[in-house]
């Protein structure tokens, strides 16, 4: 599922990168020919390119959900530190 999701967004980026190639070149007032090899050229670079934008994004974004999951208190323990309870003698409240 992750690599359909980034194979999807390369995806993206290329045609994105085709649409504007073919507007900017019809709006310079270029030749088609030369317009769609311009086009062709943008959509084989910017492939690979959203590949390592998107690849870097995941591990990003997974990073940071691992960080947010260590940061979380156990759900079983409750609010309470339990070393905290046991220096002071007391017995931790489990929610």
């Amino acid at each position: 599922m992750r690599n359909r999701a980034v194979t999807s967004i390369a995806g993206c980026f290329a045609l994105s990168a085709f649409a504007v190639a073919i507007i900017s070149g019809l709006a310079a007032g270029n030749a088609a020919a030369s317009i769609l090899r311009r086009a062709i050229v943008a959509l084989i670079i910017c492939y690979p390119v959203g590949l390592l934008v998107a690849g870097v994004a995941r591990r990003v974004v997974e990073d940071h959900l691992a960080a947010r999951r260590a940061d979380e208190p156990d759900p079983e323990v409750g609010l309470v530190d339990e070393d905290a309870a046991v220096e002071a003698d007391e017995e931790p409240i489990v929610v």
